[in-house]
């Protein structure tokens, strides 16, 4: 019977956990595929290919969006691990110029490089005299191996004023509780248990993440919902009620964000002290 019941929750969970990399169309095969071959593919995909838009109600983008439509034509902005680029062209659109990108993989780079004028693979090949009004962490400190040490190197490039937008999976979300509850832990392809995460957050954690730069400031600390709309099929999505679905989703993960929010996600103003 317990067989039974975990061999439920890996199929029911590596549908939840499919994250933006294709549309779903496309992407729906795979999901249906052995999982070695599937694994396979996966590990060919480039973070171009990856990580794609999520402009849906209640998703990081969607809150990164908010935030960066209020940053000034002049600003200087840095994206870490800019996946697709989603962000880079919605700051073109906003008129801002000045911005710049890391990116550890080389083809990647190369897709991105009419977006993101300066665009390297570390932080040490950006211009030593630039410093950032904004910086841009969208699903990237849970790859790092220290994110702590990575936010104190960091620090050395920011402004005065500076903002931070982070995002991170949230560990504690109720489904990965329900998995464990009955004994089941393994990597995925993609979401909270992506393979290539090498750290996890649950709320706490994240807090104390937000909290650790000396000097900086909490602006807002939320969190995001599943995709539901990568994983369920166009007829469902575009029925008139689904974005009240969405609508409340969001008011209870803002309840009940260590149990219901997919990521966490905040916003940090940098003052040196």
């Amino acid at each position: 019977m317990k067989s039974k019941i975990n061999r439920f929750l890996r199929k029911r969970c590596d549908l939840f956990f499919q994250r933006a990399g294709h549309e779903v169309k496309r992407y729906q095969p795979l999901v249906t595929m052995a999982r070695m071959s599937q694994h396979h593919r996966m590990a060919k995909l480039d973070p171009y290919e990856r990580y794609q838009a999520k402009p849906f109600p209640g998703s990081s983008h969607t809150w990164a969006f908010k935030h960066l439509a209020n940053l000034p034509q002049s600003s200087s902005v840095l994206d870490i691990g800019p996946g697709s680029g989603i962000i880079g062209r919605f700051l073109q659109q906003q008129g801002i110029s000045d911005i710049s990108a890391i990116e550890i993989d080389a083809k990647t780079r190369e897709q991105l490089r009419d977006i993101y004028p300066i665009l390297t693979s570390r932080m040490e090949e950006l211009p030593s005299e630039k410093k950032y009004d904004a910086v841009i962490l969208l699903d990237v400190l849970e790859h790092m191996a220290d994110p702590f040490q990575f936010l104190d190197q960091l620090s050395e490039k920011l402004q005065d004023g500076a903002l931070l937008y982070i995002s991170v999976p949230n560990i504690t979300h109720f489904a990965i509780r329900l998995m464990m509850l009955f004994g089941y832990f393994e990597y995925m392809d993609r979401g909270p248990l992506d393979r290539t995460h090498l750290q996890f957050f649950s709320r706490r954690r994240f807090n104390e993440l937000t909290e650790y730069l000396s000097g900086c400031q909490v602006v807002e600390r939320s969190g995001t919902i599943e995709p539901l709309e990568l994983m369920l099929p166009s007829s469902i999505v575009d029925l008139p009620g689904f974005q009240t679905l969405s609508r409340v989703r969001i008011a209870l993960m803002e309840l009940w964000p260590s149990l219901l929010a997919y990521q966490h996600v905040g916003l940090l103003r940098f003052q040196r002290p």
